[in-house]
């Protein structure tokens, strides 16, 4: 058997963390997240879920409700991101794209006014 004297102190205490389930949101502060995850404004999030924005606030002093608005938050900036550096690389890929066409043309009008100099 063992002894608890010669156990380390860490191995003696063998409790689970108190907040292990997920904490169960209401019917409104589901609908309040989804819409936040789409407008991060508490103010429309709200109007469009169905409840006061000062029920909302009143919603972030419980530390769960607050961390999964900051996921909501950050799951919109991540997605927003993306988008944006994607739309970016198309433009980027365009312009390139129409300065290559237009090298032949540059080339040609750059020859012409050359052949004009020499006249």
């Amino acid at each position: 058997m063992r002894d608890a004297a010669t156990e380390p102190e860490c191995d003696r205490c063998d409790t689970l963390p108190t907040n292990v389930s997920t904490p169960s949101w209401s019917a409104a502060q589901r609908r309040f997240l989804e819409e936040y995850r789409e407008r991060p404004t508490v103010a429309l999030a709200a109007r469009l879920s169905g409840v006061h924005r000062a029920t909302v606030y009143r919603w972030l002093t419980d530390p769960a409700f607050a961390a999964a608005v900051h996921d909501a938050d950050e799951a919109f900036y991540r997605e927003n991101r993306a988008k944006v550096l994607a739309e970016e690389a198309a433009r980027q890929q365009w312009r390139d794209e129409r300065e290559r066409a237009r090298y032949p043309m540059r080339c040609h009008y750059l020859a012409l006014a050359r052949a004009a100099k020499r006249n």
